[in-house]
């Protein structure tokens, strides 16, 4: 995964992304990355449908998550797409 060396630490980091979020009174956010972690299931499918959940989170929320949670969340895209596409 793009800057990610395992698996744990992108769910880690995922993890601590929606804390941030719902910390920072962000819900909407976080619980759309919340969903779509939930689905993740071990299939390439389940990827598929955190791939979705992250493409709606930047999508809805471009104005209300800053630059630097933002550009985290391009780079589990990318990381996530990897996976998904098997490039």
């Amino acid at each position: 995964m793009s800057n990610f060396t395992s698996n744990e630490e992108f769910f880690a980091a995922l993890r601590a992304l929606i804390d941030r979020l719902e910390k920072q009174g962000n819900t909407a956010a976080a619980q759309e990355l919340r969903s779509g972690f939930a689905r993740l299931n071990g299939l390439t499918d389940g990827w598929a449908l955190l791939m979705e959940s992250i493409e709606r989170t930047i999508a809805t929320n471009r104005g209300t998550i800053g630059k630097a949670d933002m550009l985290e969340l391009h780079d589990m895209l990318k990381g996530v797409k990897k996976v998904v596409y098997r490039r």
